[in-house]
């Protein structure tokens, strides 16, 4: 069959004042999926292609919205409704405006909480007919009949030396994908955070750190230019919304010094996870094993710039 692609001219980029299109190549663009709302944005656009690739990552029913293509939060729970629930309340200030994302139907139950907040996009495999006729009570709220595609495998980026091209990271992210290395083991509870948190940093902004509990965000930290400050916002946001102790912590990249680490420990994390290759790798494991913490190498590095 032959590749053919087609223009589709936007309102605006990502400011009113720069001139837009979305090139396809297929017969069918995003907005044959669109059901209600607004005209999509070249910024919508984006949100929802980076929410669609972090939502790949979970079989479970889970919720993931997404502000300026990073999520501000995620939670995997028994069904959607409470998913959605546990990610609103991850940071509820920052969920204002954004792109709600799950991957499973929508009810009528689901339907009436979403209308009650303000979100710009709503994107789920289906919706039920009243659940439709609910939120469609917000004439410019955008609604996406769109279920996760993993058929993607080459990514590319447009710089001033030329288009950049690489492979999309398609690795599975599960137990198999971390290895004990300091004495202490967590719990097969904290495992499931683990890998839970590990899913959600993959898609984060680097410099990313990700806490979470009970497979929910509570504080996340990512785009800093470094790994301590991500980390220090991301407890400032966990310490705003939640007063947990024994949380995970998962790393796009591996912790340099020992004063993240500690500070970790000083705010009760006691399982964490990490790519190794940092000069001071043996500093971090020796601070691990002094101090009773879980410290878990992660298989690759997960940078996304």
């Amino acid at each position: 069959m032959q590749r053919t692609n087609k223009k589709i001219k936007l309102r605006y980029g990502e400011n009113p004042n720069q001139e837009s299109y979305l090139e396809i190549f297929s017969s069918k663009s995003i907005f044959d999926y669109q059901i209600s709302g607004k005209k999509i944005s070249y910024n919508n656009i984006i949100d929802i292609d980076s929410g669609l690739k972090c939502l790949s990552e979970f079989s479970e029913p889970t919720c993931i919205i997404i502000k300026h293509t990073n999520p501000c939060g995620v939670a995997s729970s028994k069904n959607i409704t409470q998913a959605f629930k546990k990610s609103y309340i991850s940071d509820s200030k920052s969920a204002f405006g954004g792109i709600v994302l799950m991957n499973r139907n929508i009810n009528v139950n689901l339907a009436r909480i979403l209308i009650k907040n303000f979100f710009e996009v709503i994107v789920a495999p289906n919706f039920d007919l009243k659940a439709i006729d609910i939120l469609k009570e917000k004439k410019r709220l955008i609604l996406l009949k769109l279920s996760v595609s993993k058929d993607l495998i080459i990514e590319n980026r447009s710089t001033i030396f030329g288009n950049l091209y690489q492979k999309r990271d398609l690795s599975k992210i599960n137990k198999n994908f971390i290895r004990l290395i300091s004495e202490r083991k967590a719990s097969k509870k904290e495992i499931d955070d683990l890998i839970f948190s590990i899913k959600v940093a993959k898609h984060l902004k680097s410099n990313a750190v990700v806490l979470s509990k009970n497979k929910q965000t509570i504080g996340l930290g990512h785009g800093q230019t470094n790994r301590v400050d991500a980390l220090k916002f991301a407890l400032k946001n966990m310490k705003n919304n939640f007063n947990f102790r024994k949380f995970v912590c998962a790393s796009d990249g591996f912790f340099p010094f020992t004063d993240s680490i500690n500070l970790l420990k000083r705010n009760g994390c006691a399982t964490l996870a990490q790519p190794a290759g940092s000069i001071n790798d043996n500093k971090v494991l020796s601070f691990a094993l002094k101090n009773n913490i879980s410290l878990y190498y992660i298989k690759n590095r997960l940078f996304k710039h």
